[in-house]
């Protein structure tokens, strides 16, 4: 049945509890994910708003001043046969700083590109020098004659290292074809209206413009913005520009957007590991059970052989006597002892086997009381010495100075002696037997030693497990509670229990330790429950 379990454990739950847990921890990521991007996206599409309403401040600025200026132009006066050039000097000049403050200079040309009327605000250097760029290098690339008439267009470009924004107009006039040119600088646009539209030193902090190359044309870095950097370009004015703008505290979002990543993963991961953790416990568990019921079977087995072979044995010579078939009195006196001797082990059996089961159930209890320990271990040595006086098994009792007094329970006492002589006997091939009781430090420490085969190194750690045998024990009869009932009676005492093999190679050493109680000393409770 055991078995059954850890297989189904094995090929059933173990993959479908790795297969939950690597479901949920996608699960957890893709939520957490999704919440992330949801928020990332939130504040970008309100810093979109945010940049899509200063583009369209800035286009609006713009062409605003074109509008004024156009609007100015009076080709009729211009062409009048009696007209004066200079009258776009008289009416654009006294208004430019006002109505078009970005405004450098403003050009007329006609269908053959000749200048018809010209004026700058840097005076007539400056107007000679726009005309011949404009006349040039730049009217190639404004290609006028496509261009409809009333429509307004504009030409960012960079010349020699500056950047400079063209805005022309196309009119007729008497069937003939004019091209109005207005010059804007940049500088001025940048310096003045974005000034105005982020006024405050922390605004100043939250935009930047950079070029086609994404290189910065005004404003401070933003690269520490990551991922909350929103930038939208210029529809038709300064379309060679992007405006960029992070949220007040994008480094902070960004830092903590990186450390919450960092954070889900690991949690992930933790989460994970400790799943997985859960198994391979659950497997150890499920194998332990497995190997705890096979032991039990085991353990069951051979109970049942050394309660079924003293009771043959006592029933065997139990007929013979009733029947009268002994020949002599000395055959008699032989059949009884084997009964006897064969009725000793069987009980010594049945009260390990009913301590073992209390401790088991946690209802075992000591009456401890203070006391010499040397009169005890005296007392189940004789016992036990007289039990197997017909093997030849001689054991002797070494005290080794002088023994303290301490807490004990005398029959737990007489018990765990009875099972490591018993032990001693079995397993050490019918060597002698020597018991020592000594004082180490602050504890008296009860040893057996025979001089058998000694126990496997791999086996010492092992042999105070319930239900263990070696494969060397099953040819030996046993049950393997023994020495696990010794180490619980040991911790019960509040001392230990160990098996070690001597430095010389020969037998093994089994011992367990009591607290020494020091003259005057208070005795403990006289009742406690065993550790199970």
């Amino acid at each position: 049945m055991a078995g059954w379990r850890y297989r189904v454990i094995l090929f059933v739950m173990v993959p479908a509890i790795l297969a939950a847990a690597v479901f949920l921890g996608y699960t957890t990521w893709l939520t957490a994910t999704r919440y992330t991007q949801l928020g990332e996206q939130t504040i970008a599409e309100n810093t979109l708003l945010l940049v899509r309403e200063k583009v369209d401040t800035i286009e609006r600025y713009v062409i605003r001043q074109d509008n004024a200026a156009f609007g100015l132009v009076n080709l009729d006066e211009l062409l009048d046969p009696d007209g004066d050039p200079e009258l776009l000097d008289e009416r654009w000049l006294p208004v430019a700083g006002e109505l078009t403050p970005s405004m450098e200079a403003l050009v007329v040309l006609d269908a053959t590109g000749e200048v018809v009327a010209a004026a700058a605000r840097g005076g007539a250097r400056a107007e000679r020098e726009f005309v011949k760029v404009l006349t040039e290098r730049l009217l190639p690339e404004m290609d006028l004659t496509r261009l409809r008439s009333g429509r307004l267009k504009h030409l960012h470009h960079t010349l020699d290292g500056g950047s400079d924004l063209l805005s022309y107009l196309r009119r007729s006039h008497r069937g003939r074809r004019y091209y109005i040119i207005a010059k804007h600088n940049t500088d001025t646009i940048v310096r003045e209206e974005l000034s105005d539209i982020f006024a405050t030193e922390e605004g100043k902090r939250q935009y930047n413009i950079v070029d086609q190359d994404n290189r910065r044309v005004h404003g401070p870095s933003l690269a520490n913005a990551g991922d909350y950097l929103v930038g939208l370009r210029f529809p038709t004015t300064l379309y060679n520009w992007r405006l960029q703008i992070a949220p007040k505290q994008a480094p902070r979002l960004e830092a903590q957007g990186r450390s919450r990543r960092r954070t889900e993963t690991a949690l992930l991961a933790v989460a994970l590991v400790v799943i997985l953790l859960g198994v391979a416990f659950l497997l150890y568990a499920a194998n332990k059970e497995r190997r705890l019921a096979e032991l039990k079977g085991d353990f069951i087995a051979n109970v049942s052989h050394e309660l079924k072979t003293p009771l043959s044995v006592v029933r065997m010579f139990g007929e013979l006597l009733l029947t009268n078939r002994v020949k002599t009195e000395e055959k008699r006196k032989q059949y009884l002892e084997i009964i006897l001797r064969e009725s000793e082990r069987l009980s010594s059996l049945i009260e390990n086997v009913l301590d073992f089961s209390a401790l088991e159930r946690g209802k075992q209890t000591y009456a401890f009381a203070r006391g010499d320990v040397e009169p005890v271990v005296r007392r189940a040595i004789e016992t036990f010495r007289y039990r197997v006086e017909h093997e030849g098994v001689e054991v002797d009792l070494e005290v080794l100075g002088e023994i303290p007094e301490v807490e004990m329970d005398e029959q737990a006492i007489v018990l765990a002696l009875n099972n490591l002589l018993d032990n001693a006997v079995k397993y050490g091939g019918r060597t002698p037997i020597t018991v020592t009781l000594e004082k180490v430090r602050d504890f008296v420490q009860v040893r057996v030693r025979d001089r058998g085969p000694g126990i496997p190194e791999a086996a010492q750690r092992r042999v105070f497990e319930r239900f263990y045998r070696s494969d060397r024990d099953q040819e030996v009869r046993g049950s393997g509670i023994g020495l696990s009932l010794v180490m619980h009676i040991a911790q019960a005492h509040g001392g230990r229990a160990w098996a070690t093999s001597p430095t010389d190679g020969k037998g093994a050493v089994v011992a367990f330790t009591l607290p020494a109680l020091e003259p005057g000393a208070k005795p403990r409770r006289s009742e406690r429950p065993a550790a199970a």
